[in-house]
């Protein structure tokens, strides 16, 4: 099985050393820098971790990966998953639709070159994520670039992934994702309508991922979950209200696992994105009531929609 695990600030891993090791894909860094690794297989993402989690260790297979770079993408592979990342310079981001479609590209090119063809999770953050007025906003232009991506690449709306977009208050933006040599299963919640029939009011176009993709690895069937928020149809519900947005993302996603037929699994690679850092203490309290020997990680991050406070991802297995 695929693993995500946290390593407290007290355990800052010799990062060659953890890279070398059997099963080690990746380390996703959490921190104030979104700028390429300094080696493939070390992710910087350029938002910090509030609780004192600066690293993530996404673990896989038993054989020591292979890494290297190409397109301008770092990768790194063990056995049947390939991980790709790639950064968008800051000057680049000024026009975030015409870099995200490029920066895509550059993905798609490389997952292809390497056999992998089919993403199954991928994860996008960028800078002033919420700044603009209407279809200017850089959230909608940045699912604009990504919609022509998609179209480039004959990516149907069936076979978007799961996936999440965030916004930090760094420069520079960075898109990561997983990819696999068989297409996994999407999923849609049915307490929430597809985001890519989202309705005009979102944007030119609406954003292009499903709710959670599933697939087997290494036998055993894994569903990743998209970034989750207080959204019910389309519509945001309980704007201001932090506690019943936890609540309901909460709920939205338990709906999710039991409709994909995993509601006993166990979870892991937990992200709690947070708009403000002095919600740390009542979101921690939330979900230490409801997963008390779950280790998550909370992040200081800019929601794809102003109104919403918290969005969740989280990565669900079996239980051993």
């Amino acid at each position: 099985m695929l693993r995500q695990e946290y390593l407290p600030a007290n355990a800052v891993p010799d990062t060659a050393h953890l890279l070398a090791q059997p099963g080690v894909l990746a380390l996703v860094s959490f921190g104030d820098a979104c700028v390429a690794g300094a080696q493939p297989g070390i992710i910087p993402l350029g938002m910090p971790s509030l609780c004192d989690k600066p690293w993530e260790v996404i673990r896989y297979g038993d054989s020591i990966a292979e890494r290297g770079t190409d397109e301008h993408c770092q990768w790194s592979l063990i056995e049947d998953v390939l991980c790709v990342a790639t950064w968008i310079a800051p000057e680049d981001c000024s026009d975030i639709e015409a870099a995200t479609e490029v920066a895509y590209g550059r993905l798609f090119r490389v997952i292809q070159a390497k056999g992998f063809p089919y993403p199954f999770r991928i994860w996008n953050f960028m800078p002033d994520i919420n700044n603009g007025d209407g279809d200017r906003e850089e959230y909608k232009k940045f699912c604009v670039g990504r919609q022509r991506a998609f179209d480039d690449y004959h990516v149907a709306p069936q076979e978007y992934p799961a996936a999440s977009a965030l916004g930090h208050h760094t420069k520079g933006a960075v898109i990561y994702l997983l990819a696999g040599r068989n297409s996994g299963v999407h999923h849609e919640n049915p307490r929430q309508q597809p985001a890519y029939q989202y309705p005009r009011e979102y944007g030119p176009t609406s954003p292009s991922f499903a709710r959670a993709t599933s697939l087997a690895l290494r036998s055993k069937q894994q569903v990743f979950v998209s970034g989750t928020a207080s959204i019910i149809g389309h519509n945001t519900q309980a704007v201001g209200d932090l506690e019943q947005q936890l609540t309901i993302t909460f709920d939205n996603i338990q709906h999710l696992l039991v409709h994909v037929g995993q509601g006993e699994s166990e979870l892991s690679g937990v992200r709690v994105y947070l708009r403000h850092p002095q919600d740390l203490a009542v979101a921690r309290a939330f979900f230490a009531a409801r997963l008390p020997a779950l280790a998550v990680n909370f992040i200081h991050a800019d929601i794809c929609r102003s109104q919403l406070l918290v969005e969740v991802e989280a990565l669900a297995s079996p239980r051993l």
